[in-house]
């Protein structure tokens, strides 16, 4: 039997240069600040090396799998660099200065010249940036994913949706009279609800970017529909929906019969809006191969 062939995993890679990017934002912001404020602000430098560490730590992290899948013998010493030359980064030995100096200085505890911090990071930066975008390029050519969707996120977030409202289902079938006089049937179906929306939601969020949805919050499922994504009609339900959510949140005090029923007016929406959403990405996907050739 032949072996499968190893693949980047996403999900790892969008989760840790997620982390990646917050921690160079902070950096960045915080050397923003000027040489001089930095240089007088214990509190500052502190922030910085933490974020620092956790930057590298996050780009180690892809550096690992990537040397596994592509069975890449490295160290933590040399491991940056190898993949950068994989990736055919421009100077990837930069990246082994980037390692050299956190081998240094990774234990906070140790101290280190402030104005070496702050003039190395300086100049060295930019490295994270092009070390993430790099990876992102090659990921998508490897793995013919051109909007590097997660598609395990997204089938085990839809499985927990339909899971979730087929155990909605089975409580409200017992009856309303039932349902409000079962402190268990009332609690259980008040998280199996908060599951499937949440559920949900994640899907929105991890595609959202794909739909040129820049800006968005609580609202992601709005955004959807006011981009087109999801069906207008479903304006009313989306707003019905969000609002229970946003009650079971603040309080947990919502008369039985009045859950039951709220239920039982939108719980059906959920497996059509997965629906929509899987078909408005299915044309998107078409789209960008043609985009992209």
């Amino acid at each position: 039997m032949q072996e499968e062939k190893k693949r980047p995993k996403v999900s790892l890679i969008l989760e840790s240069f997620s982390q990646l990017e917050k921690a160079y934002g902070d950096i960045k912001k915080n050397l923003n600040l000027g040489k001089e404020e930095f240089l007088s602000n214990k509190l500052l430098q502190d922030k910085v090396r933490v974020d620092f560490n956790l930057a590298f730590e996050s780009c180690m992290r892809v550096c690992r799998h990537l040397s596994a899948v592509y069975n890449l013998r490295t160290t933590s010493k040399d491991c940056l660099q190898k993949i950068g030359q994989l990736l055919g980064i421009e100077r990837a030995e930069d990246l082994g200065s980037l390692t050299e100096f956190y081998i240094k200085y990774r234990d906070i505890k140790e101290g280190i010249p402030p104005e070496e911090l702050y003039d190395f990071l300086s100049s060295h930066l930019f490295l994270f940036k092009d070390y993430a975008k790099a990876v992102v390029e090659f990921v998508k050519r490897e793995t013919n994913n051109p909007l590097l969707i997660d598609f395990d996120l997204l089938k085990e977030k839809a499985g927990r949706v339909k899971e979730s409202v087929k155990k909605i289902n089975f409580v409200l079938s017992q009856g309303e009279e039932s349902f409000c006089q079962s402190p268990m049937y009332y609690d259980r179906v008040k998280y199996f609800y908060q599951v499937a929306y949440d559920s949900l939601f994640d899907i929105c969020k991890h595609l959202a970017g794909k739909f040129d949805i820049k800006k968005f919050g609580d609202d992601c499922l709005i955004k959807m529909l006011e981009a087109g994504v999801i069906p207008k009609e479903y304006n009313e339900p989306l707003s019905k929906m969000a609002s229970l959510k946003n009650r079971l949140i603040s309080t947990w005090d919502i008369p039985p019969q009045e859950l039951y029923r709220a239920l039982l007016d939108i719980k059906d929406n959920f497996e059509p809006l997965l629906k929509e959403i899987a078909n408005s990405l299915k044309r998107l996907i078409e789209e960008k191969k043609g985009y992209f050739g």
